[in-house]
């Protein structure tokens, strides 16, 4: 596996919380977010919405499933899923993408690695994605 080139820059901003279930384990919850993203590369640029589950653990190592849509500036639509860690404000996130549009037919499968931080007092996250190459 190769990281590749850098594809976009982006920044989601919270919308919204909710508290699922607290044990001696941990914290679940469920939340949404929107974001802009900068494309690069070939990449669009656009707006996203995307919601999912997060567990908190007892050591604060959050990991999160997330899906969501992504829609560039043109209009056109590309759904997104992904998997992330979140360590004391710095994140780690495997997505993968998939659209109907003939036009970002590239993107199909496409797998990204995003690194980032979370400004607590801008309340946002900023990340980096880029390209995950397979080798065979």
């Amino acid at each position: 596996m190769v990281i590749g080139r850098k594809l976009f820059d982006e920044i989601d901003k919270p919308i919204g919380y909710k508290r699922v279930y607290e044990n001696s384990f941990g914290l679940e919850s469920e939340a949404s977010w929107n974001g802009i993203v900068k494309g690069y590369n070939g990449f669009p640029d656009g707006k996203n919405v995307a919601s999912g589950n997060s567990f908190e653990g007892k050591n604060r190592v959050i990991i999160s499933n997330w899906e969501g849509v992504f829609t560039t500036n043109e209009g056109e639509q590309i759904t997104f899923k992904g998997r992330d860690m979140n360590k004391m404000g710095k994140f780690v996130v495997l997505r993968t993408y998939s659209t109907d549009s003939k036009k970002l037919s590239w993107i199909n499968g496409l797998v990204c690695l995003l690194e980032g931080t979370f400004n607590k007092n801008e309340n946002e996250f900023r990340s980096i994605g880029y390209e995950w190459i397979f080798q065979i």
